[in-house]
């Protein structure tokens, strides 16, 4: 299996390449915080990410000069919130989840899924990224 890594957080002009490298364990990999999402806690303890977005062309002058702010913005439920606190840049899914499954009182494998639903949303909204340590890999030859 391959995957497409960004090599750009966000954005239209964010590239990505095909790596030569499967990953065997998911969840051997790092989820990360973009820089450009911030985090804003509540008085209910429950986390809201926040992307901004720069628009580009005519809506960037538009957006100017009606001092538009572009960004989109989600609130995360008890158990995102709980996810979101734990992405630090060094620890793997695979501990989330299990850090995760003692809070809760789940089975780790109920988790294992929850933690893979939130990252699968969470990228597809460009509110988290993954980096895939280099002992996680197995690398392909290519030709």
């Amino acid at each position: 299996m391959s995957f497409a890594l960004p090599i750009g957080f966000g954005g239209s002009k964010s590239k990505t390449r095909v790596a030569a490298f499967s990953i065997p364990d998911p969840f051997a990999v790092i989820p990360v915080r973009p820089p450009n999402v911030q985090t804003l806690t509540g008085k209910d303890g429950l986390v809201q990410l926040r992307l901004q977005i720069e628009p580009k062309g005519l809506g960037k002058k538009i957006a100017r000069w009606l001092r538009y702010d572009y960004a989109r913005v989600v609130e995360l439920d008890e158990h995102g919130a709980c996810f979101y606190r734990l992405v630090d840049g060094r620890t793997t899914l695979g501990a989330i989840a299990t850090k995760m499954a003692g809070r809760f009182s789940t089975q780790r494998r109920e988790m294992e899924a929850m933690v893979v639903l939130f990252t699968k949303n969470l990228m597809a909204s460009s509110f988290l990224a993954l980096v895939v340590p280099e002992d996680a890999r197995t690398r392909h030859n290519d030709g």
